[in-house]
């Protein structure tokens, strides 16, 4: 696949396309090499080869998740959207701190190559060692790597670009930027829409109430109100799962998931938008789930993450103070921690486990 790379730098390195397969392939034989470093010279050389697309697990937003062929021409579109929105250019430092793995990996390396950046990268951690990388211009991260590392508040206000997704942002992590003079977004995107295809800023004052797409991409929504992304780098428009107010075609307010919803007495509950008021009342982390029940069909059960004995008395009051008697959880269970993917989403499928 030929693309008019210009180069790509790597840790102050600069590397023409020629000169960056033999090196990569050097780099794999070293001794001692860790495996996600291992993966991303893997990447490069699969990303440089003359196949026309590459393997990627899907989200799970559109349905199973299942293996994706993504072509790299829509991927190389991607990025330059990103690039163009956030004024990226060539020697701007970026880093890349999460799994290679994943799409948003990927698209950091490959909008290197769109953008000509120096490209510097760390083994993926819920808290990066981000200090010692001075002035950043562009940055990756997902929410968890954020929370953990906000007590570096010197580094956010150093870095100029700063994109976070993976998982809804909680109120509190919001709230962390409305003082930080840069450009911090969060994203929406999938695998299936080669990464983001919307921003929404969440720094320098309040955060902004509306996603934005990206240029040229249009959406609109399905009979069940759910989105559908229209990208001119994709083959087909993506029907997703995923409850959203639209604002117009190119600007929505999320809400949730459709397969989450809790029908609860007739009354349709998003899961996703509780969980962010009940979070933001109790200062909480929290899930919530819908149980099955003789009476509502399915009944609201909040799942907490404390490490101590509380009220559920005292909460319970607090939440029938400030929510629609719909929403107040009927029962309350208290655990150390709340089960979460690897990407520092709700790992849904294992909190019936814990409604006894």
């Amino acid at each position: 696949m030929e693309f008019n790379f210009s180069g790509i730098i790597l840790n102050d390195k600069l590397f023409s396309v020629e000169d960056l397969i033999p090196h990569c392939k050097a780099m794999q034989k070293r001794a001692k090499l860790p495996e996600w470093e291992e993966k991303i010279y893997q990447f490069i050389i699969e990303f440089l080869s003359d196949k026309d697309y590459i393997e990627q697990m899907s989200s799970g937003t559109t349905g199973t998740p299942k293996k994706l062929k993504l072509p790299k021409k829509a991927l190389v579109e991607s990025a330059k959207r990103t690039v163009e929105k956030l004024d990226l250019k060539w020697t701007d430092k970026a880093l890349l701190c999460l799994p290679i793995d994943y799409i948003a990996g990927k698209m950091m390396v490959i909008r290197a190559f769109v953008a000509g950046l120096n490209l510097f990268w760390e083994e993926p951690s819920s808290m990066p060692s981000l200090a010692k990388y001075g002035p950043i211009d562009f940055c990756a991260m997902v929410p968890l790597q954020v929370y953990n590392s906000f007590s570096n508040y010197e580094f956010f206000t150093n870095m100029r670009n700063l994109i976070i997704g993976g998982s809804e942002l909680r109120s509190e992590v919001i709230a962390m930027f409305s003082d930080v003079k840069n450009n911090t977004f969060e994203t929406y995107g999938m695998a299936e829409t080669c990464s983001h295809i919307a921003l929404r800023r969440i720094s320098n004052g309040a955060a902004d109430k509306y996603f934005e797409t990206l240029p040229g991409i249009k959406i609109r929504l399905d009979d069940r109100g759910c989105l559908i992304v229209n990208a001119p780098y994709l083959e087909k428009e993506v029907i997703t799962n995923d409850v959203v107010e639209l604002i117009d075609d190119e600007h929505f307010i999320w809400k949730g998931r459709i397969d989450n919803l809790i029908n609860t007495g007739g009354i349709k509950i998003k899961p996703e938008e509780l969980e962010a008021s009940i979070s933001k009342i109790l200062e909480l982390e929290c899930a919530i789930i819908g149980v099955k029940d003789e009476e509502l069909g399915q009944k609201v059960v909040l799942i907490a993450e404390s490490d101590k004995a509380l009220d559920k008395d005292e909460l319970t009051r607090l939440l029938k103070d400030n929510l629609q008697p719909h929403q107040v959880p009927r029962e309350i269970v208290f655990v150390e921690e709340i089960p979460r993917t690897t990407s520092f989403k709700i790992d849904r499928s294992k909190l019936d486990g814990l409604v006894h």
